[in-house]
């Protein structure tokens, strides 16, 4: 994320994507514990790719 700011590229993190990585987390328990499916109501907006001419262990 901080090489992003850097570079000014948009960086990938986001509260939104946090929260519904979290979700799922919380409902992969829920659906353990209860036996039955649980469904996922956050739909963050996808972050854009990574430019294709980074190489491998590059981030700037």
């Amino acid at each position: 994320m901080a090489q992003a700011i850097r570079s000014g590229r948009p960086h990938r993190a986001s509260g939104e994507l946090a929260f519904h990585v979290l979700e799922v987390m919380e409902a992969f328990q829920t659906s353990s514990d209860a036996g039955k499916s649980v469904a996922i109501s956050s739909r963050p907006q996808r972050p854009a790719p990574l430019p294709s001419s980074l190489r491998v262990g590059e981030l700037d």
